[in-house]
Parts: C-alpha cells; sequence; structure tokens
C-alpha cells in the first residue's frame, strides 16, 4: 500500500523558496515519508541510482535538463515510484510528455497549498494529483477526436477510458481520473472490447491509435 511505512519521497525543484514549500506540502500529505531533495537534474539522476522511492515530486524546468529525463529514469527502475509532476508549464506538450515517460500526476504550483496538499494526499484513495487544468486538457484532448469515435461507434465516456487505459493507467487510476467505480470501468472495457473486437489490453491500444484515438506513442 501507497507510501510504505519506512518510504522515501524525492522532490526535485531548483528554486529554494518553492523546493521548501513543495516539502513542507510532502510532510502535510505523507508524515512518514523521509523526504529527499534535489536542485538539479544531474542531483536528481544520482539519487535515483541510490534510493528507492515511493513518491516523486519533479520539477519540469531544471537548469540543466527537462524532468522528464528524470521521470524516464525513474519509470525504468524494477521499484515502482508514484510520479508527480509539480510545474509551471500549463500547455499541452508538456502534460501530455510527462504523462507518456511515466507521471501519474500534474500539478501546477500556481495553487495554494491546501488545494496541493488535498492533491497529494488522494493519492492514497487512487485519485490520481491531477491540477484543474490538466484534467480540462486532457478531457479537451478526448473531445477532439470525434471523427474517431463516429468511425468507432465509442460513445464519449468509452472514448475516455480508451485514452486513459492505453495510456498505460491501471483500472483504478481511470476509476479516479473519471470519478466512476473500478467495476463500472471494467464494464466499460468489456464493451469496449466488444466493440472495436479486440481481446486484449495491447489490442486495444493499436486499435485506438489506428482510429486515431489517442496519439501513437
Amino acid at each position: 500500500m501507497f507510501p510504505h511505512s519506512d518510504g522515501k519521497a524525492l522532490v526535485v525543484e531548483d528554486n529554494p523558496d518553492t523546493l521548501e514549500w513543495l516539502v513542507s506540502c510532502v510532510q502535510a500529505a505523507f508524515p512518514a515519508l523521509q523526504i529527499v531533495t534535489a536542485s538539479d537534474l544531474a542531483l536528481g539522476k544520482s539519487l535515483v541510482e541510490k534510493h528507492n522511492f515511493d513518491l516523486a515530486l519533479i520539477d519540469l524546468g531544471l537548469p540543466d535538463g527537462s524532468g522528464i529525463e528524470l521521470i524516464k529514469t525513474l519509470s525504468l527502475k524494477a521499484y515502482s515510484s508514484y510520479i508527480v509532476v509539480a510545474t509551471i508549464y500549463d500547455d499541452d506538450k508538456n502534460l501530455f510528455a510527462a504523462l507518456k515517460s511515466g507521471a501519474k500526476g500534474y500539478i501546477l504550483k500556481d495553487q495554494d497549498r491546501e488545494r496541493i496538499v488535498s492533491y497529494l494526499k488522494g493519492i492514497k484513495k487512487n485519485r490520481p494529483p491531477l491540477s484543474a487544468a490538466s484534467s480540462a486538457r486532457l478531457i479537451s484532448h478526448f473531445n477532439s477526436k470525434g471523427d474517431a469515435l463516429e468511425r468507432s461507434a465509442l460513445t464519449a465516456r468509452e472514448s475516455e477510458v480508451v485514452c486513459l487505459i492505453g495510456k498505460g493507467y491501471s483500472v483504478e487510476d481511470t476509476a479516479g481520473m473519471l470519478k466512476l467505480s473500478p467495476d463500472t470501468i471494467k464494464g466499460y472495457i468489456k464493451g469496449i472490447y466488444a466493440k472495436l473486437g479486440v481481446g486484449n489490453r495491447a489490442e486495444l491500444t493499436l486499435e485506438a491509435v489506428r482510429l486515431g484515438i489517442i496519439d501513437s506513442v
């Protein structure tokens, strides 16, 4: 269960004041976690090589590179880290690059502390920490695939499920993001398999890419 009682959290942020603020948010959400910090990409990578982290809160705009590189490094480890981006970048390019690289959350740092802490606490309830703006961008991305929806005969809700499952989210993550129960998501997946004539998640993703419902990754 997340987090482990003796687990660690990594916070990567180059601005000292913002770093201190983010650390306080993690402490408020997960008092038991030991927090380790880094101010640049190089130190972050060094720490990731030496330690296993239950939670990683990563800024994208680092002085020596992009936090996306660190997200990819964490995602390749056998030890599964729950990766959350904390950034000022409110755009599709960074949002989708982070999610495709392995991030499960995307928080904008211009929000108040109470909201950030609430997003982090939601992880324990299988609610991916996504700012309202990030969620809106995801939904907009789903809605832009209207032609593909018509060809595939999928409903708008089924298309949302396909997008999230196809991007690697678990049933529980998908349920949290769409505010539905895992059993409901499983029911949608069964219906989607029947409509698209697929038998597993890999085939579902390939068919969704072919139809243009999700981007090729």
